[in-house]
């Protein structure tokens, strides 16, 4: 899938906090219809996550702008069908 294709169908859908682990903000989507999952990784290091606010109650989506974020998509299988790394 191409990068474009990926935002214009899942871009909308929230992303909700998971959990933390070493320096990374977990999000992830229900699992949807077709049994796929979004993923969403933000931070990377202890500069950029002290730096940051994230809710457990707000969603984000990838349609929002961020730095050093990691999304990836998973198929029913649990393999990466999908992913693109940002990074600053």
């Amino acid at each position: 899938m191409e990068d474009e294709e990926v935002i214009d169908k899942y871009g909308d859908i929230p992303l909700y906090f998971s959990h933390y682990y070493n320096f990374l903000f977990i999000f992830k989507s229900q699992i949807l219809e077709d049994g796929e999952q979004i993923f969403l990784q933000l931070g990377g290091n202890m500069e950029k996550v002290s730096a940051m606010v994230v809710s457990a109650d707000e969603p984000l989506t990838l349609n929002e702008d961020g730095d050093d974020e990691i999304a990836y998509i998973k198929d029913k299988d649990k393999k990466t069908i999908w992913k693109q790394e940002i990074l600053s």
